[in-house]
C-alpha cells in the first residue's frame, strides 16, 4: 500500500484530463490548476505540502518552459519533482523538459497504476537526492551518527572511528557491513546486533554505554539508537548517535572510588 500523497495537477481544462485528475483523486489528495500562471502560483504558497506537481507538457511548452525553468531553479522547491504528461509520444521537443529538471516524462497512453508509480518513484528520487546532502551535513559533526538497514548492515557512517577493522585500503567503505564485519571488538560487536536487532523487531529504542580499549586507548561511547520508519509506519532500520563520554565515566569512577576509599577507612 502506497501513502495518499498531495499531488499539484497543471492540466487543460478538457474531458481527457479530467479522466487523469478524477483517477488520481480516488488515491491521493489532490489540487487541480488549469493554466500555469494558477498552478505554480498554488505551489509557491504551499510548497511545504506537495509531493509532486504533475503538469501537461502542452501548457509548459505554450510558456515556452518559462514556470518549469523557474521552479527548477529555485532551491526552495528542490525536493519536490515535476512529472510531465504528454497526450502523444514524445517528441525531441518534449525532451527538452528533462533537460531543464523535470524528473519524468509519461507519454499517454499509460495504465494508471503504472503512471502512479512513476509519480511516486519520481518523488521518492527526489528524496534520495536530498539524502545525499544531509549525509554530508552530517559529516562536519563530531559526533558519530549512522543509518542500518533492516538487516543491520551500516547505510552509513558519518565517521569511521578507530574501533573499525578498516584495513589498509584507501577505499575501504562500511557500507553494506554488519558490526561483526567492522568491529574488533567482538564483544561489542555481538552487543550492537543483539541490540539492533531488538529495536527493529519491537520498534523501540534504547541507550547504552560500551567500554573500548585497543592499542590507541580506553575510552567510553554512548549510543543512542532509534527505529527508522517508511511512509507506512514499518520499521526500516536504526539511526543512532555515538558519543564520546570517556572523561564523564572517568571521572564518575573516580568518584566511585574516592567514596569507597572513604567508606573503608571509617569502618
Amino acid at each position: 500500500m502506497i501513502k495518499q500523497k498531495n499531488i499539484l495537477m497543471i492540466i487543460p481544462d478538457e474531458s481527457e484530463s479530467m479522466e487523469l485528475c478524477s483517477w488520481f483523486t480516488k488515491d491521493n489528495f489532490t489540487k487541480v490548476c488549469y493554466s500555469e500562471e494558477e498552478g505554480f502560483g498554488f505551489l509557491e504558497n504551499n510548497r511545504d505540502i506537495i509531493s509532486a506537481v504533475v503538469l501537461d507538457i502542452r501548457l509548459a511548452k505554450q510558456s515556452d518552459y518559462a514556470h518549469v525553468k523557474r521552479i527548477c531553479d529555485d532551491p526552495r522547491f528542490a525536493s519536490i519533482p515535476i512529472v510531465a504528461i504528454s497526450p502523444d509520444p514524445p517528441t525531441p521537443e518534449d525532451m527538452y523538459c528533462l533537460e531543464i529538471g523535470v524528473s519524468d516524462l509519461i507519454s499517454q497512453p499509460c495504465p494508471w497504476e503504472l503512471l502512479s508509480r512513476r509519480i511516486y518513484n519520481a518523488i521518492r528520487a527526489k528524496d534520495s537526492a536530498t539524502f545525499y546532502e544531509i549525509e554530508g551535513m552530517l559529516k562536519k559533526l563530531p559526533c558519530n551518527i549512522f543509518l542500518k538497514d533492516k538487516e543491520g548492515k551500516y547505510v552509513f557512517c558519518t565517521q569511521y572511528w578507530h574501533h573499525l577493522n578498516k584495513r589498509s585500503d584507501p577505499n575501504w567503505t562500511i557500507r553494506g557491513k554488519t558490526d561483526m564485519e567492522v568491529r574488533k571488538d567482538k564483544e561489542n560487536a555481538k552487543k550492537a546486533h543483539s541490540s539492533d536487532m531488538q529495536i527493529l523487531s519491537t520498534g523501540i529504542g534504547m541507550k547504552y554505554i560500551i567500554e573500548e580499549c585497543d592499542e590507541e586507548g580506553h575510552e567510553f561511547l554512548e549510543l543512542t539508537k532509534e527505529p527508522v520508519y517508511d511512509e507506512n509506519g514499518k520499521v526500516t532500520g536504526i539511526i543512532a548517535l555515538i558519543l564520546d563520554v570517556t572523561e564523564r565515566e572517568m571521572l564518575k569512577k573516580e568518584v566511585e572510588e574516592h567514596k569507597r576509599k572513604r567508606g573503608f577507612f571509617r569502618r
